[in-house]
């Protein structure tokens, strides 16, 4: 039996595991990139009361990422660690999401080559709020099946 599927060549981690975000910054834990060549970074969210489709007010979340050799000592990425659909990303202290609606997941690729990334969820503008976490998708396995 092969393992041709795209499920045995990916790499599975939360940096945020969901949770009710309204007001405070929510620091991710550290995932080890050990095994794998890159990463997609996917805002996760389910529906936060004021990010709706109708109105769009001040409300807003955004993931900063930072990188790290040994997981302790962290660094914000920068526009070179990251791309999106367009290429390298626009990215200032280290925020490489922002989104005032919570329709559609979100993501961005590391291509940093530091071992540990995290993420940290910005919310801003929410009372009620709603879920949302930050998951990690390993790419690109030195070694293939992973699985």
């Amino acid at each position: 039996m092969t393992m041709r599927d795209l499920s045995h060549n990916l790499g599975y981690a939360n940096s945020v595991t969901v949770q009710s975000v309204t007001g405070s910054d929510i620091t991710g834990a550290g995932v080890d990139l050990k095994g794998f060549n890159s990463a997609t970074v996917v805002l996760v969210m389910g529906d936060i009361d004021e990010m709706g489709n109708s109105p769009l007010g001040a409300a807003k979340l955004e993931v900063q990422l930072q990188d790290s050799d040994d997981a302790s000592a962290w660094d914000d990425v920068t526009g070179l660690d990251v791309v999106d659909l367009s290429g390298v990303a626009s990215v200032t202290g280290g925020v490489v999401i922002s989104t005032q609606t919570d329709v559609v997941p979100l993501g961005i690729g590391y291509v940093g080559e530091r071992r540990y990334i995290r993420a940290i969820l910005k919310p801003s503008g929410l009372t009620n709020g709603g879920p949302a976490g930050v998951s990690i998708i390993k790419g690109h396995p030195r070694h293939a099946p992973v699985g």
